[in-house]
Formats: C-alpha cells, sequence, structure tokens
C-alpha cells in the first residue's frame, strides 16, 4: 500500500470489511499499521467512525455503507416439490452457531414452533434435544441458500453479538428473494424496512415466539410482507452494484 501510494499519488485507495474491525479478534497488527494508508475505510457500524475507534488506529477517514445482496443470485425463484421437501421449513435460520441464537431458537421449539437450522459451527450440540428441532448440521450456499430462503415460510435473521452487528448480509439478501424474514430489532433494521410492512422486528424471545405463531397462522400477511421487503430492495438500491458505486463516488468526493 506505502508503494501504491507512492507510485499512483492519485489514485484513491479504498478499505472495506463487513466485520467489526475495532475487534482484537477481528484485526492483525498489519492491518492496524496499514490502516493510515487508506483514503477511506468502509464499515457497516456507524460507531467505528462517529468514534475514534479506527481514527485511533490511523484511518484518515472512516465511512459507513450498508451491507448489500447479489441482484443475480437473491432473488426470488420457483420452488419444486423436491426442493420444498430438501429445503422448505415452517421456521428456518441459516447461520453459525452462537450460543444466543441457540437459545432463541431452543425457546421457539419448546414453545411448538417447528425451526430448521442450517449452518457451521457446533449446531449438533442441539440434535435431539427438542422434537421440533432439526438440525442439518450443513452449510446451504449459492442457489440453496436461495431455495432455502424461498421455500421456508418465517426466515429468522438473528446478529453476532460479539460483532457489534446492527445488519448482517441476511438483513438485505432475505428481503431480496421476496422472503419473509423475522428479524432482530436495531436501529438499522429499522431504517432500512418499515417494521411490520416490509419485514418484521422482534426484540424479545417472548415476542419473536409471538410473531411467529402469527405470521405462520397468515399467510397472506406473511406473503404480501415477504413482496413488499423486495421492493423495497429495489427502490432503495441494496444490491451489491448501488452500494459499490456509492462507495466509489465517495471515495473519489462525489457526493452519491
Amino acid at each position: 500500500m506505502r508503494d501504491i501510494k507512492r507510485h499512483l499519488p492519485g489514485v484513491p485507495l479504498v478499505g472495506y470489511s463487513e466485520d467489526d474491525m475495532w475487534s482484537t479478534r477481528n484485526r492483525s497488527i498489519e492491518f492496524a499499521r496499514g490502516l493510515r494508508y487508506y483514503d477511506v475505510f468502509f464499515t457497516p457500524r456507524r460507531f467505528n467512525c462517529d468514534t475514534d475507534e479506527l481514527p485511533s488506529l490511523g484511518a484518515k477517514r472512516v465511512m459507513t455503507v450498508d451491507l448489500s445482496y447479489a441482484p443475480a443470485l437473491h432473488r426470488p425463484i420457483e420452488i419444486s416439490p423436491a426442493d420444498r421437501l430438501r429445503f422448505g421449513a415452517e421456521v428456518g435460520f441459516i447461520g453459525y452457531y452462537e450460543a444466543a441464537r441457540a437459545r432463541s431458537i431452543a425457546y421457539l421449539a419448546k414453545h411448538g414452533v417447528p425451526v430448521r437450522v442450517w449452518g457451521g459451527g457446533p449446531w449438533h450440540r442441539m440434535r435431539g434435544s427438542r422434537t421440533l428441532l432439526a438440525v442439518e448440521g450443513r452449510q446451504v450456499l449459492g442457489e440453496d441458500y436461495v431455495k432455502a430462503l424461498c421455500s421456508t415460510k418465517v426466515n429468522l435473521c438473528f446478529l453476532r453479538k460479539s460483532n457489534r452487528d446492527l445488519q448482517v448480509a441476511r438483513t438485505t439478501e432475505i428481503p431480496a428473494c421476496g422472503a419473509f424474514m423475522l428479524a432482530e430489532r436495531t436501529s438499522d433494521h429499522e431504517r432500512l424496512f418499515v417494521d411490520g410492512r416490509e419485514v418484521v422486528l422482534f426484540t424479545s424471545d417472548g415476542e419473536l415466539l409471538e410473531k411467529a405463531h402469527y405470521y405462520l397462522a397468515h399467510d397472506d400477511e406473511r406473503i404480501a410482507i415477504g413482496v413488499a421487503g423486495r421492493s423495497r430492495c429495489l427502490k432503495s438500491g441494496y444490491s451489491h452494484h448501488e452500494v459499490l458505486q456509492q462507495m466509489i463516488l465517495s471515495a473519489i468526493g462525489v457526493k452519491p
């Protein structure tokens, strides 16, 4: 990066990470030393730039940018009976194991909600713990990921607490597929979508349970919210292409 700045002084050097790069579990010594060479560093976490976190490590300019979806992949698709059997669920979660996520999912299964879980990490610990809990023990990626979202009635969107998440990749990927999303309530989720119209948000396990039961029993409302969520993604420019354009314009000093 030092050589790039020396030989191409007029070319903006831009950094980006989805993770909380203030956390020592995510950053290396090399990352911290290199921050000073970026003309701008992008993060989805407003507190990384509203505070002195990354600037204290040498970052000249830190800007927030929302996470986004791939329009060629994350879109509504027709689900065959065979794929519905392979991937479908009343309530589903796709993501890595975390204790808080596991507790919320176990709470749903304990109170009569069938849940199917895909993803890496020690989800196998929960196998056999609840009759209404199906732990697949593997990831679903690419087209299979989209098939799982589109064949699941209620898609859960949990955050990673250790990463101080206010949004995650699923935040836009699920609605972009036209699928119904039941997500943790955060300021970012409330800014990106209208609660109850484009997605549905929850704050506690009790509210999660109540809303899961309600939307499983109200197909028309659930389907309409999924359609509205996709419309919001298209209208508000949440795709990779549009978000990247905003980043490029910001990096060269042009207001998006």
